[in-house]
């Protein structure tokens, strides 16, 4: 993890600081080692010294910047005015930071979290320039994938419970503009907990991942597969042009989850049973649409299971 930004800061001082007296020393070269990018400009800004982690990060040898200055890098996702404050900022004595987007040898961009402290000279003038990059890269990939995991499950990779709401009000906004109908499936395995309390949750969990596939695998390229938890799985299928059509697709489901799962050397025969709720014909909103559908799913399992059954209304 980074740094928080006022211990960045007092580290950025403190390398200033050793970078500007003792270039040349043992600890110059151990700074060379440290994991974050560190280079050192003076006044005109020409560059002085780098780390190798710099050399990582930009993809230029030291040869090639020393003596140069960091527009190298520049990438053009900054204007003028961006770099005129920054140099305000400090050759006025003050540390500036902030995220710059730049561009390594090869062409490639990459952003980075990034503090500039200002030292001065015997004169009393701003002489050097110590600044320290963060390559942000890293951050953005587990913000990206703690996003994923928060509306992805885990285990089947599908859209999970927080995705529900999402997905079929988008549902209905597209059937809504389009006219067309579309059917929100509540499928339960059946059999399950006999799987799990037989060969263990391992297996079990091996289950849930090949009827995932199985499901993803024989719906159309216009539905919508999510696991809504345990060994319960959501359906959209859209773009219906008359009621019957989900009832086909259903009993095809029901007909592919019951053909045997060869995991781990075991086969295990398992089966489904669906409940099927039609919008706009047996609810108009998200929470209608699905307790309609669960309803439906508890009559076919009441009806025996290994079937498909649409929402009848209040009995």
């Amino acid at each position: 993890m980074s740094q928080a930004p006022e211990q960045l800061a007092q580290s950025a001082s403190a390398l200033a600081d050793a970078l500007a007296q003792h270039r040349d020393s043992l600890f110059a070269q151990m700074l060379s080692k440290l994991a974050c990018a560190i280079f050192l400009v003076d006044r005109g800004g020409r560059i002085l010294w780098v780390n190798s982690a710099f050399c990582s990060l930009t993809g230029y040898e030291t040869e090639e910047l020393i003596g140069r200055t960091p527009s190298l890098l520049r990438s053009g996702e900054q204007d003028k005015l961006f770099y005129s404050k920054l140099w305000a900022t400090i050759l006025a004595g003050d540390p500036w930071r902030g995220e710059v987007v730049n561009r390594r040898r090869d062409g490639s961009l990459y952003t980075a979290e990034e503090i500039i402290t200002p030292l001065q000279g015997p004169d009393g003038r701003m002489q050097y320039f110590v600044a320290l990059q963060i390559d942000l890269a890293p951050r953005q990939l587990e913000h990206n994938r703690q996003r994923y995991l928060a509306f992805n499950d885990a285990l089947t990779q599908l859209p999970n419970r927080n995705q529900v709401d999402e997905q079929l009000a988008a549902a209905i906004a597209r059937h809504e503009a389009s006219g067309l109908r579309f059917a929100l499936m509540f499928l339960d395995l059946d059999r399950f907990k006999a799987v799990n309390d037989s060969f263990g949750h391992h297996i079990g969990d091996l289950l849930l991942v090949a009827v995932a596939h199985r499901l993803t695998s024989a719906i159309r390229a216009s539905d919508i597969v999510m696991r809504q938890g345990g060994d319960e799985f959501l359906i959209i299928a859209g773009e219906l042009q008359q009621l019957g059509q989900a009832q086909t697709l259903a009993e095809q489901l029901i007909e592919t989850l019951s053909q045997p799962f060869m995991l781990a050397g075991h086969q295990i025969l398992v089966g489904a049973s669906i409940g099927i709720a039609y919008y706009p014909d047996d609810g108009s909103d998200v929470a209608l649409l699905l307790q309609r559908a669960d309803l439906a799913m508890y009559a076919a399992k009441s009806a025996g299971r290994g079937c498909a059954v649409r929402y009848q209304g209040s009995s």
